[in-house]
Parts: C-alpha cells; sequence; structure tokens
C-alpha cells in the first residue's frame, strides 16, 4: 500500500483539530501510540492511530502545521471527511 503525507493545515487552527478528531472518530481510528517533545521554540506531537484500511500518524509541529502520514486509503478517507 501506498504511503502518502499531505498538509491539511495549521497548527493553530483549532477549528480544524476539532475536525480532525471527529472525523478520526466518526472513521472508527483508535490511538496507538502518543509522543510529545519540545525543542527551543519548536513544539512537535505525533500521534499514531490505526484505521480500517490501514494506520496514519498525525504529526502537529510549530511553524509546519498538521500533517497527516501513512497508508493512502485512510488518509483519503480522512481528508474526504475534512471536505479537503
Amino acid at each position: 500500500m501506498a504511503k502518502v503525507r499531505v498538509h491539511i493545515g495549521s497548527e493553530t487552527d483549532d477549528n480544524l483539530r476539532r475536525r480532525l478528531n471527529a472525523a478520526l472518530g466518526r472513521l472508527g481510528a483508535r490511538r496507538t501510540f502518543h509522543w510529545w517533545g519540545l525543542g527551543g521554540s519548536q513544539e512537535i506531537t505525533q500521534e499514531k492511530y490505526r484505521l480500517p484500511g490501514g494506520q496514519v500518524m498525525v504529526e502537529t509541529e510549530t511553524y509546519v502545521g498538521i500533517t497527516l502520514i501513512g497508508d493512502e486509503d485512510p488518509v483519503t478517507a480522512i481528508q474526504d471527511e475534512l471536505g479537503a
């Protein structure tokens, strides 16, 4: 299965974060990993989810934004749920 990396928006967009969490719930995602780190002014969070059709990591990084990384089918399903 192809792996993809898709930037979906700003890390400061609280509405996007709410919509993403709701989309993950609707798709039956289960979080399997959570990591948070801080380096200088950069904050990064990585969360891995198992969904029907594969796995996705949601990476949130200061000045970079929110990125979906993982199997193509679940990433596309999340984008569809978000209306992207």
